[in-house]
């Protein structure tokens, strides 16, 4: 499948899945992984729809995005980001009040 073959526009993921964070309970030593593409219908976590993204270049096999693995130490209550445009991920920044993640938000189906 080529890059135009995907099922999702490129340039418009990541999907913002919420504009809000969510709180989750951690447990320690256990690994989560986090969803990047916002694709995800398990959001905050990844359900491996990120895979429908994949595409063959040069026979090569490239997907754009993969899920976040976040493994802590302790058990914990973490805020998780949703809109995936966090510069800290897995966790919520407050980039979901912005203007413009709030505009795509109103733009996803």
């Amino acid at each position: 499948m080529s890059e135009s073959q995907t099922p999702y526009n490129l340039n418009e993921l990541p999907k913002v899945a919420q504009c809000f964070p969510v709180e989750v309970h951690l447990k320690a030593g256990k690994t989560y992984s986090w969803c990047t593409c916002g694709l995800s219908r398990v959001q905050p976590f990844c359900d491996s729809e990120h895979k429908k993204l994949g595409y063959e270049e040069n026979g090569e096999l490239k997907l754009p995005f993969r899920s976040l693995k976040y493994t802590p130490e302790k058990d914990e209550s973490v805020w998780f980001c949703q809109c995936k445009q966090t510069k800290n991920p897995p966790f919520c920044d407050g980039s979901h009040n912005k203007e413009a993640v709030q505009a795509k938000h109103a733009q996803t189906p």
